[in-house]
């Protein structure tokens, strides 16, 4: 009777096998088929080279984790586990079903893990929206929504901050100019007087006056392209 001098398995007869990954000797008791592969007959090969008859080579492992370090080995490089008909083809290897879930599991994780580098290097470049498309793009509902909104908040903060600049300016330069409402068409008489707050709403029918706009047009006074 011959036993497993890795799990202690007896058996008469028993077949044994190695980890394709480490070498290891596992029995038929403690090896996990990972996948397989065709290969040629040997009769096949030699006497009948056209008659398409092949033998199934499994291919096992001594564990999990020596199953997961191969497979990392792969998608680390960009090649993820491939569809094939109701299997899935990895590393010219057809993945048996449980080591088939794993690796397409290793391969969403690494590639969520890439998106989610890559939209914080937009959000650093200041490209939030494209940033909030990959979080959306992952479900990420609240982060997308965030993004945009501090997006949207620095451009506000900006646009104020160049209209602060630019009424200073037309204060420093002595420049008189009027603005002219596009709701009601009324002539806004700005100057070194003028303030910040007067620029908000028009002072004949109180719409709010759009700081881009402002911007624009006071860009254009000054001469500023």
């Amino acid at each position: 009777m011959a036993r497993c001098g890795r799990c202690g398995f007896r058996r008469i007869g028993l077949a044994r096998s190695r980890c394709f990954v480490c070498g290891a000797p596992v029995c038929e008791n403690c090896q996990i088929v990972a996948g397989f592969t065709q290969v040629p007959q040997p009769e096949a090969f030699f006497d009948l080279p056209w008659s398409g008859e092949f033998a199934i080579a499994h291919h096992t492992v001594c564990s999990w984790n020596c199953f997961d370090q191969w497979a990392w080995g792969f998608i680390s490089r960009g090649h993820p586990p491939r569809r094939f008909g109701r299997e899935y083809n990895f590393g010219g290897i057809r993945l048996h079903p449980a080591a088939a879930r794993r690796a397409v599991a290793m391969s969403e994780d690494y590639r969520r893990r890439q998106l989610l580098e890559h939209a914080r290097h937009l959000v650093e470049a200041e490209d939030h929206e494209d940033a909030a498309r990959i979080y959306q793009q992952l479900r990420m509902w609240k982060e997308a929504g965030e993004t945009r909104r501090a997006g949207r908040r620095r451009v506000v903060t900006q646009v104020h901050v160049n209209l602060n600049d630019l009424v200073d300016q037309v204060r420093r330069a002595g420049i008189v100019t009027d603005y002219t409402c596009p709701a009601c068409r009324g002539r806004i008489h700005i100057s070194g007087e003028t303030t910040l707050e007067n620029l908000r709403s028009c002072e004949y029918c109180g719409s709010v006056i759009q700081t881009t706009d402002l911007v624009d047009f006071l860009a254009k006074v000054l001469g500023n392209p």
